[in-house]
């Protein structure tokens, strides 16, 4: 990690940034409630503006172009075809949470039409005991939770609830959230202790029934959720006599994941070993965030030091083995996940962009669970990169796998079949005020040092921080204290892995600050019009992997702040696989104008020349070069002017 510099008024402090010697904490943080936190700067306040006028609407019009909406019709009504794939009802309750997150950036009828609308569409559809499922009460009816490994049965219930907490949290509406909860009240008649064995085969309910515990201030939703984590990889599977069920199996016949050459599979659905075991990410990549998402609150609401432990064993062993550096997770297209450590290729890369809206969301349970910024660094670069370039800058174009290189090949799409990457993105941007900062009993953080504006109390009394920024083009911004009183409180402010040197400036102060887990913490006593300057020292890097991923050998990535960045063939005229960069030139960035206002990094370097031979091997030195100046892009930016060839991790000049 190296060593950071913390430089106040001219007075330097240095400190040590080896995670290996800061000790986590506990200090249970948590996000500022969506009335209390409004984004204000220019980069999220783009985005949020067109999930609300472009994203959204394009949404709700393929939940009715693809019938998922009708299937909710046809349910009420008694019958009728299943339209789509078993577990599309999931896409329409992620998209009902994604448009409450927008509406508490601003109000839209439209946006106020759509939740009316399809809340109606659900509730009409849910069976009289609570269970709802249309593709099951439309064409298995008899099967309920007869295939859990495969029907994602309880996958669409969570979602269901999470929407209903959002909806209700957001906008004071409970009538979805009464849906959720009458669900998960079916859910815990049917399953739990002394009842019947079972979770399914796709986590997302463990993480719901919590915030719905948490929603309704009802510990049993809460039990029922521990008890389904603590339940998976304890042996004698219930998807082990299920994949022996040929009523159960035929419901999908079409094979499973979850077998291979006749023999279960327990690592594709994190089933291999007890939670407090696992020391390595496996399986499916989103099915495994999940279930460490739930996992995270569990431990942080007893203090569960040996499940907190193993969650940092897991996270240790993606991070450090097996994460792209754009925060992209899941190599494999095949099972949409995890391989073996170190393996990292670049064009087949499949990194799902769900798999990285879930590497964000656990990545701030486990910032909130332990206080340590390292968690911070990864949700970034995972939110700047990884997410961001699932969706187009238009805002109706999407990306499901998301490759490092590419030949011309990989194109962005206004849907997908498999459909649960638009609306997963969607509730993120709307939701991106909960990633950036935190509060708790000793004051407020800054993880990101995105544009807000938030407020919250310190001894009863009410305080506002403005942070003025251009982040991440910018690593200068200011924070700005406003209040009838002053107030004694710690500003924690995080330092980035990438900075080598953050200088502040505090008109006033006279001690300078302190190092905490990754944070500069201003613990003082502010005052009405108090303003904090940071500057992070943001600059382009090169970096280099680990020579163990073999994929990246010879080769180097270039990043500015938290953004990753790429070289497209749109910039540099041939392909970009043809150029090694001069690394004694100065990297220049600049402004463009293209890409909605990107910033540009401009270095010299050197192209091999294609040519026309005869012969498919020559003698070493015979191909010849030209010196071309190369523009990279931000990552997230690639694809943007049409499919062509793109790299990531070019050649070492």
């Amino acid at each position: 990690m190296g060593l950071r510099r913390l430089i106040l008024h001219g007075g330097l402090q240095v400190h040590s940034k080896d995670k290996l010697l800061v000790m986590a904490f506990q200090r249970r943080m948590h996000a500022l409630p969506f009335s209390d936190i409004q984004v204000t700067d220019t980069f999220w306040s783009n985005w949020q503006n067109k999930l609300i006028e472009v994203t959204l609407p394009a949404q709700y019009d393929q939940l009715i172009g693809t019938g998922r909406l009708e299937n909710f019709i046809r349910t009420a009504k008694g019958g009728g075809e299943f339209q789509g794939l078993w577990f599309n009802d999931s896409d329409v309750y992620k998209f009902l949470e994604a448009c409450a997150y927008a509406l508490t950036i601003r109000k839209d009828q439209k946006l106020l039409g759509y939740i009316d609308e399809i809340t109606e569409l659900v509730s009409a559809a849910q069976a009289d005991d609570g269970y709802i499922n249309t593709y099951i009460q439309l064409k298995f009816p008899n099967l309920r939770f007869r295939n859990l490994h495969m029907m994602h049965e309880m996958y669409c219930g969570g979602h269901l609830i999470e929407a209903g907490v959002a909806v209700q949290q957001c906008l004071g509406d409970e009538r979805l959230l009464n849906v959720g909860i009458r669900f998960a009240d079916h859910l815990s008649t049917v399953f739990g202790p002394e009842k019947r064995q079972g979770y399914c085969g796709h986590e997302e309910i463990e993480l719901a029934l919590i915030r719905l515990s948490e929603a309704t201030e009802n510990s049993k939703y809460r039990e029922l959720a521990r008890w389904m984590v603590e339940s998976r990889g304890q042996g004698n599977s219930p998807f082990v006599a299920e994949l022996a069920d040929q009523e159960a199996t035929a419901m999908w016949p079409h094979g499973s994941p979850f077998e291979v050459n006749g023999k279960y599979v327990p690592e594709y659905s994190q089933d291999h070993a007890p939670i407090r075991e696992h020391t390595k990410v496996v399986g499916h990549a989103v099915r495994a965030m999940y279930l460490y998402i739930a996992a995270a609150e569990l431990a942080s609401g007893e203090n569960d030091s040996a499940l907190e432990e193993a969650l940092e064993r897991a996270w240790n062993n993606l991070v450090h083995r097996r994460m792209y550096v754009t925060g992209g997770i899941g190599p494999s297209a095949s099972n949409e996940g995890f391989t073996t450590d170190f393996d990292l290729p670049n064009l087949s890369a499949y990194a799902e962009t769900c798999a990285s809206c879930g590497l964000v969301f656990w990545g701030q349970k486990m910032l909130e669970l332990t206080g340590n910024s390292d968690y911070a660094e990864v949700t970034e670069r995972a939110l700047f990169n990884g997410v961001l370039s699932g969706i187009s800058i238009s805002g109706d174009q999407y990306f499901y796998a998301n490759p490092l290189e590419s030949r011309g090949t990989h194109k962005r799409t206004p849907w997908f079949t498999c459909a649960c990457c638009p609306p997963n993105i969607a509730r993120l941007i709307g939701s991106i005020s909960q990633y950036v900062a935190s509060i708790d009993e000793e004051g407020l953080y800054l993880h990101i040092p995105v544009g807000i504006q938030a407020k919250f109390t310190v001894s009863g009394e009410p305080v506002t921080i403005e942070v003025e920024s251009d982040y991440p083009w910018s690593g200068k911004f200011k924070v700005n204290f406003k209040a009838s009183k002053s107030l004694k409180f710690k500003l924690r402010i995080r330092i980035p892995e990438w900075s080598e040197e953050m200088e502040t400036e505090l008109p006033g102060a006279e001690e300078p600050a302190d190092y905490d887990s990754g944070y500069a913490v201003f613990d003082r006593v502010w005052k009405d019009g108090d303003s904090l300057t940071v500057d992070l020292g943001m600059e382009p890097k090169w970096i280099e992997a680990d020579p163990r991923v073999r994929d990246n050998l010879g080769r180097i990535a270039l990043l500015n702040g938290p953004l990753v960045y790429a070289l497209e063939e749109h910039d540099l005229g041939v392909a970009p696989q043809l150029f090694s960069p001069n690394l004694d030139a100065l990297p220049e960035v600049t402004k463009s104008k293209v890409l909605g206002g990107i910033n540009v990094i401009s270095i010299d370097g050197q192209c091999d020349t294609e040519f026309e031979s005869d012969d498919l091997y020559l003698p070493e030195g015979s191909t010849p070069s030209e010196t071309r100046k190369a523009k990279f892009i931000p990552y997230f930016a690639w694809n943007n002017r049409g499919p062509n060839n793109m790299v990531v991790w070019v050649r070492r000049g």
